[in-house]
């Protein structure tokens, strides 16, 4: 059975406007045994897909993505607004 792992995940969006560079950036961790796209149920232990390393890597990547995007949004809103634009 593969070791356990614990990864440290970060997402990094650079956005170049108007002559500035702005970085924004998420982190997180994922953990879980990696197999390397081989199916863990093969090892009879009761583990399932969503179990492994490499399913919590696309997990975490995409909602950091989620999250640093709308951060991003809510920014550029707040630089660059619009006529039109609902303010909370």
């Amino acid at each position: 059975m593969p070791m356990r792992e614990h990864l440290p995940v970060k997402v990094t969006l650079v956005v170049e406007v108007d002559g500035h560079t702005l970085t924004f950036e998420e982190t997180g961790k994922v953990m879980g045994a990696r197999y390397h796209g081989a199916d863990p149920r093969a090892e009879g232990r009761g583990y399932s897909t969503s179990d492994t390393l490499e399913s919590g890597i696309r997990g975490a990547v995409d909602t950091l993505i989620a999250g640093v995007a709308e951060r991003s949004e809510t920014f550029l809103c707040n630089a660059y607004p619009v006529c039109g634009d609902v303010h909370d």
